[in-house]
């Protein structure tokens, strides 16, 4: 598998981002997906043509659209399908969508909102996806709300798949509490999560850490389950 460095850190990540053409997250309200598209965006925006899709339409608050700035300033073509009417049932997709998706040149990153409607959004796209491919990733974090355990993760998962209409196929741990994770915080994550991706029957590809919490320890527990992605916060809460 090819792997990317990650900057100043030993760590690697699959570039199994790029083997298709188009990444979805997906995940719970407050999971953290939309800082894992950010984050791998940014990444593979020094090296290739990069869309970032914010499908997030129901948060208002910590989104890509805030950080909006920055990601234009890293020239990263952001799209954002947000909508304030709140009497429309689905936005209509704009034709800069379809361009993206249909495109041969360039890297597709879509941010999916995290409820139903998040879903039924990019559920549109399904036809045009199912002929270019795509990667769906789970984001999960066992201390947000409905989260805490292989039961309801799975039932998670599950609802947004039966929405989108298309097979979760991989997933990855973001556990965290924010300024207050400690190590031993995400080594609690790390079984739970392993379970959940035996009975989905998916690669589970990944463990988020930010840089402060780089311990050995931590580290070399980590690497018994998945590979280490670090990244930095830039949705300030």
């Amino acid at each position: 598998m090819t792997r990317m460095r990650v900057k100043r850190m030993c760590m690697t990540v699959p570039l199994s981002f790029v083997n298709r053409k188009t990444n979805i997250f997906v995940g719970t309200a407050g999971s953290g997906k939309s800082e894992i598209a950010l984050n791998v965006s940014l990444e593979l925006g020094e090296f290739f043509n990069v869309n970032l899709i914010d499908a997030d339409v129901i948060n208002f608050y910590y989104n890509l659209r805030s950080i909006k700035h920055i990601i234009e300033n890293k020239n990263i073509n952001f799209i954002s399908l947000h909508f304030e009417d709140k009497s429309i049932d689905l936005p209509v997709l704009s034709g800069r969508v379809f361009e993206a998706l249909s495109s041969s040149n360039g890297v597709n990153i879509i941010d999916v909102g995290g409820d139903e409607l998040g879903s039924r959004v990019v559920g549109q796209l399904k036809k045009l996806l199912d002929k270019k491919g795509y990667s769906v990733f789970y984001v999960a974090n066992i201390y947000r709300p409905f989260n805490s355990n292989e039961e309801e993760i799975l039932q998670n998962m599950h609802e947004i798949e039966s929405v989108l209409g298309m097979n979760i196929t991989a997933i990855i741990n973001n556990s965290h509490l924010l300024s207050e994770t400690k190590p031993e915080d995400i080594m609690k994550s790390l079984q739970i999560i392993q379970n959940v991706a035996e009975k989905k029957d998916i690669p589970y590809i990944l463990t988020v850490v930010e840089e402060n919490l780089f311990e050995e320890e931590l580290l070399e527990e980590i690497k018994k389950y998945s590979l280490v992605y670090a990244i930095k916060r830039y949705i300030i809460r």
